[in-house]
């Protein structure tokens, strides 16, 4: 009981110490993931301001690559914004591609490879909090988007298995809404995958 107490305690704490630019974040998350399955081109908005916020808070975890990330996040919003309005419209339709094996395999391993590469980096030469996760973090998330913009349905595959991964890196640096967050999108990463491979497929 002493020790369910204070797990409690611990995330009352948390979810106290989270502020406002955090739970702006969070929501406007949320809304994009929601508005991606539905393949809505307004998701893209909501997915901007999300990073541009996330790039504060991830700076302020000392997770330095995952605040780079939300950088190029933003403006991957903005290609990602582009890339589905070529598809027509809203951006919503039957516009869903697959990859094959090979392909998603050679993704994987540019971020294992990548990840090999800055993980040293980040260990030697800041005070990162987590280095190695943070960085197979940044690169599978970073390939996880392409697809998403490429409109790739096995993205939200990727997403199931990278989501979890973060909500655990992020939990373990205190930021508890956030870690929520990503397990929420871990369970909508479901809900798209299923939305998404029953679209009608172009090459």
């Amino acid at each position: 009981m002493t020790d369910l107490a204070d797990a409690l305690g611990t995330a009352i704490g948390q979810a106290r110490a989270t502020g406002p630019v955090e739970a702006v974040a969070v929501l406007c998350g949320i809304g994009y993931v929601l508005l991606a399955i539905r393949q809505r081109r307004a998701c893209w908005i909501l997915g901007g301001i999300s990073t541009a916020l996330y790039v504060w808070v991830f700076a302020e975890a000392r997770l330095y690559l995952q605040a780079v990330l939300q950088v190029l996040y933003v403006v991957l919003a903005v290609h990602g914004w582009r890339q589905w309005t070529r598809d027509g419209g809203d951006g919503a339709g039957p516009v869903v591609r697959h990859l094959d094996a090979r392909s998603h395999a050679a993704v994987l391993a540019a971020a294992a490879g990548l990840t090999l590469f800055t993980a040293p980096l980040l260990a030697a030469w800041s005070d990162s909090a987590a280095p190695w996760a943070d960085s197979l973090g940044t690169w599978a998330s970073l390939a996880a988007t392409w697809l998403m913009i490429r409109k790739v349905a096995a993205n939200w595959l990727w997403w199931m298995v990278v989501d979890t991964g973060l909500a655990a890196l992020f939990g373990s640096q205190g930021l508890l809404f956030t870690a929520v967050l990503y397990v929420i999108f871990a369970l909508l990463a479901w809900s798209g995958w299923r939305a998404w491979r029953r679209a009608p497929v172009v090459a």
